[in-house]
């Protein structure tokens, strides 16, 4: 079950309800002489397993005081910088924090919320970068690749991607490539479960190489089919890596 408090300004509820409701969340919303958010809640997470409450600076900014005087664990988004006669700032950090809505940030906003989303088994999503670019902001684990043989240096595969059939029968023949994979995916697989059991619902595990064109694209790609193959979770491989927000902001 998944409980997400987005604590906001005005301006911005009504086009964060729309958010919330079109990435599949259900609104609790506040309802005058009703019972209290924490009963509501715990009333509709059974049949609505992802519920979202828009907290804004007129209506209902105690709510998430409420949960917290339950075990209920919830994602606690803050939004602009919200104010006003009567309103208080919550007791705990933010998982995130947005200056405002923008088209780039509603964009991040929704893939933070599918991330939250209930989910049976931890997604593992895969996607593949250049060193030469830096670190990707968004990765959880990152898995090295650079000490494998690259065919870019083949002049057949030069021009080919990771994902081609003959690179990658190219780049799985190597013996470190084996034992990369063969020696990762069962400390990965066992630790699934764990990060299911912390409320973690997507794993990204970024893949890099030199360019991030042929071994880190050949290196995710068997990642995520014998991952599929073990059933412990659903990995999917991404074609750009996750969005993300400057450091500070998150």
């Amino acid at each position: 079950m998944s409980l997400v408090v987005i604590l906001c300004e005005d301006r911005f509820r009504d086009e964060l309800e729309a958010l919330a409701e079109d990435t599949g969340y259900h609104l609790l919303e506040h309802q005058p002489g009703a019972t209290s958010a924490r009963e509501m809640g715990e009333g509709l997470l059974p049949s609505f397993p992802d519920l979202a409450v828009v907290v804004s600076e007129i209506s209902g900014q105690g709510w998430f005081q409420e949960f917290d005087q339950t075990a209920r664990r919830y994602w606690l988004v803050k939004i602009g910088a919200p104010r006003g006669e009567g309103f208080h700032e919550p007791t705990r950090e933010p998982h995130r924090r947005l200056l405002s809505v923008n088209p780039s940030s509603a964009a991040y906003l929704r893939q933070l919320l599918d991330d939250w989303r209930d989910r049976e088994t931890v997604r593992v999503d895969c996607f593949t970068f250049g060193y030469r670019n830096g670190l990707p902001a968004e990765a959880d684990w990152v898995v090295d690749t650079r000490f494998l043989d690259s065919p870019y240096w083949i002049p057949e595969m030069r021009q080919l991607s990771g994902s081609d059939p003959m690179v990658r029968r190219h780049m799985m023949a190597q013996e470190g490539a084996q034992q990369l994979v063969e020696n990762f995916l069962p400390m990965l697989l066992h630790l699934l479960p764990l990060y299911g059991a912390q409320r973690r619902s997507v794993l990204r595990i970024a893949v890099g190489c030199t360019g991030g064109q042929h071994r880190s694209v050949a290196i995710a790609a068997e990642l995520v089919d014998r991952i599929n193959r073990a059933g412990v979770a659903v990995a999917r491989h991404l074609e750009h890596p996750p969005l993300s927000v400057p450091q500070s902001l998150d």
